[in-house]
């Protein structure tokens, strides 16, 4: 499937009583220009058979009488789901043109667009199967433009409003076709440049529209934090919100953020925390806006909102819902470093044993589950024996409050060796640091 590729551009504001959209009523409208590129385009000649379609990747869009005696013929097709609901104002099918019989405004016949009334299959299409289509609202560009004109590449338009409206008014879009007006003519043949051409121009439809600002917040984040099931944590002071905003009539917005005491637990403190506007950014932006260090306290419970401002339109959605967290600084608690089976000796642990288990007990009070990291290296007390890390392992999903465990492998170590090990915890986003160094000299 071809990636789509929509553009828009915000033009004027409108006045209210010029739009008879019933959802439009009590809304502001802003004329907007949105640009769709094709879904498929491919051209089709009379040399094309079921054994040898048409190519869906040719650089150039073709249409008229080719020189080997070859009728051609284009299709266009165009994902008018992208457009907002809305009044269309008009439409234009916009092409580059790269090749004609001619130079001039007006050359031949020209090239029609006609609305195509039948379905067809971009990787199968030959002269054969073409879908049907109609002169009703088809319309007709005469300029030519050659490699040798000036200037070129140039544009060639054809308005195709009435197509459009045919299409919103419930006629099954199949795209567009471009076709000789006279194919028996022999003017000649036009060339254009396609969606998958390198060096002109794509095909475009151009959609100038009224429509009524309905701005939205469809999402709302705040961080850094880390969910777990329908928890949400903030690691410490959160620094940042954002939000995800859209309005179909385009428009200067802005984002209001707002975060408050959790009211399940009053204690904490009641109302408004902190508030904030972003700055300006597209209808479809991702407004941003910093928080202060300090305006939250580690353990409390917060919630958070935001509501989108279209700056251009005058308008304000409704408050997203909140979203609920608890601040917190903790990290995994490590305790009881273990080795199993061992004994002491002139307080020393000894290993029973050259595979002894390394045991933990790690904890948190927000994280069900921790990953575990353990290290051995030489212990420095011995430094003939040698230097650094000998050996790492993890233990993975211990349950908080459980022990971890490792297990030194088989024919790793010599007996009598003298060794340190230590354990890290981590969940979510919250790690603890390197435990101290437990000494251990293996069974000898």
């Amino acid at each position: 499937m071809r990636a789509l590729s929509l553009l828009v551009t915000l033009m004027t504001a409108a006045a209210l009583a010029a739009v008879p959209s019933p959802a439009a009523a009590d809304s502001p409208i802003l004329e907007i220009v949105k640009t769709l590129y094709p879904s498929d385009d491919l051209s089709v000649s009379t040399g094309n058979d079921e054994n040898t379609p048409a190519s869906a990747d040719d650089f150039f869009l073709r249409a008229g009488g080719h020189s080997s005696g070859d009728t051609v013929r284009s299709y266009l097709r165009f994902d008018l789901s992208l457009l907002p609901e809305g009044v269309v104002k008009s439409a234009t099918l916009r092409l580059t043109g790269v090749g004609a019989p001619a130079c001039g405004p007006v050359v031949g016949h020209g090239i029609q667009v006609r609305r195509v009334t039948g379905t067809w299959a971009a990787d199968f299409l030959h002269w054969g199967n073409q879908p049907a289509s109609t002169d009703e609202d088809a319309q007709i560009a005469t300029k030519g433009v050659t490699k040798f004109c000036q200037p070129s590449p140039d544009t060639i338009d054809w308005p195709v409003t009435g197509i459009v409206h045919d299409w919103r008014a419930g006629a099954e879009n199949h795209g567009l076709a471009l076709q000789s007006p006279d194919e028996a003519a022999g003017d000649g043949l036009w060339t254009f440049g396609s969606y998958d051409s390198e060096n002109h121009p794509i095909p475009q439809l151009v959609v100038t529209m009224d429509v009524a600002s309905a701005p939205a917040v469809r999402g709302v984040y705040i961080g850094p934090s880390y969910r777990e099931g329908d928890s949400v944590w903030l690691k410490g002071s959160p620094s940042a919100m954002y939000a995800l905003i859209n309005d179909p009539a385009g428009g200067r917005m802005t984002a209001e953020f707002q975060i408050e005491h959790d009211p399940a637990v009053p204690g904490q403190g009641t109302g408004l925390i902190w508030a904030a506007t972003s700055s300006q950014t597209s209808a479809n932006g991702k407004p941003l806006v910093r928080i202060p260090a300090g305006i939250v306290q580690d353990g409390w419970k917060i919630r958070w909102r935001a509501r989108a401002h279209n700056v251009t339109a005058g308008t304000v959605s409704d408050w997203s819902a909140w979203g609920h967290g608890t601040v917190a600084t903790d990290v995994p608690e490590i305790t009881a470093h273990e080795v199993f089976p061992s004994y002491q000796y002139e307080g020393r642990t000894m290993s029973i044993g050259l595979t002894p288990e390394l045991r933990a007990t790690v904890t948190h009070p927000f994280v069900d589950s921790l990953w575990v990291e353990f290290q051995m290296e030489y212990d420095p007390d011995a430094p003939l024996q040698g230097t650094g890390l000998i050996w790492e392992s993890v233990d993975e999903d211990v349950p908080s409050g459980e022990q971890a465990v490792v297990t030194i492998p088989e024919g790793l170590v010599d007996g009598g060796l003298w060794v340190q090990w230590r354990v890290r915890a981590s969940g979510g986003p919250f790690q603890s640091e390197w435990s101290d160094w437990q000494k251990l000299i293996l069974d000898f």
